[in-house]
């Protein structure tokens, strides 16, 4: 039962190394990729940036035509801290160049310890951030500026990377 590679024993550890290998990398790789709005899932990746992953968590309820509207989403930080916080977040879109519409997408939260809570209006930490179609950004509320928000707006807003398609 013995050849020149060791035996069936070492050829049993080998393949069995190489199985556990294969299971870590396809579990480094689950969730990696970030999925447009339209075919996200609860738990699936929106956002990726400035060391924040954005997840879904509760699906956004649709709108008028340029809107989605109080969808839950987890932030995780690679910061040192790496907490979990979770916003209820709205975004109003826009169109550029469109008559009648704004030169702005906006993008608004409350964050949140639960779910199934009932939140008074206006929640005090609210933040929001309007997007002009010039490139500046106005930001009001208590979240600091984080590449985080941008690409979470341009996925919900289907812009840059997230078309139409």
């Amino acid at each position: 039962m013995f050849d020149a590679v060791g035996g069936l024993g070492a050829r049993r550890h080998v393949a069995g190394l190489l199985a556990c290998l294969g299971l870590a990398l396809a579990g480094c790789g689950a969730n990696s990729e970030e999925v447009a709005i339209k075919n996200a899932k609860p738990g699936d990746l929106l956002a990726n940036a400035d060391g924040s992953r954005v997840e879904l968590v509760k699906a956004f309820t649709p709108g008028i035509a340029n809107g989605l509207h109080k969808g839950v989403v987890k932030i995780t930080s690679e910061a040192g801290d790496a907490k979990e916080k979770l916003y209820e977040v709205t975004a109003i879109c826009s169109v550029k160049g469109e008559p009648g519409w704004p030169t702005y997408d906006n993008i608004y939260g409350d964050p949140i310890s639960d779910l199934n809570a009932k939140r008074p209006f206006p929640v005090k930490d609210r933040w929001q951030f309007l997007f002009h179609f010039d490139g500046r950004t106005e930001k009001t509320g208590t979240l600091d500026s984080s590449g985080w928000v941008s690409r979470l707006k341009d996925n919900l807003c289907r812009k840059g990377d997230f078309k139409h398609t």
